[in-house]
């Protein structure tokens, strides 16, 4: 059997340009304040340095839970090293949270 669908595609469009200036003016002052940095993600004072220093933990815990990953063959390992790797990620996990809580409290 083939079955054929039908799509029927239609654009609405706004021909509406009066609007455009007032909207391209908005954009110009968007674009000013982010390139001077007075643009911020989070209330108060959130900088890209905070911002930073959490990427640099989320990297740093995927890191170290991928060698985790590397290190077993199959079957969960309860070695001491093996749990003392495990105990440092969930360390590094809560140090993470704790971080990104602060990003949205300044």
């Amino acid at each position: 059997l083939l079955y054929t669908i039908k799509f029927e595609m239609s654009h609405s469009f706004n021909n509406d340009l009066s609007s455009t200036p007032e909207k391209e003016r908005g954009l110009q002052q968007i674009k000013s304040e982010f390139n001077a940095g007075d643009m911020q993600a989070f209330k108060g004072s959130c900088s890209f340095q905070k911002l930073e220093k959490v990427r640099n933990m989320q990297e740093e815990l995927a890191v170290k839970h991928l060698k985790l990953d590397m290190n077993k063959t199959g079957a969960l390992h309860e070695d001491y090293t093996s749990l003392e790797k495990f105990k440092e990620i969930m360390g590094d996990l809560d140090n993470l949270s704790s971080e990104i809580k602060n990003l949205h409290q300044s």
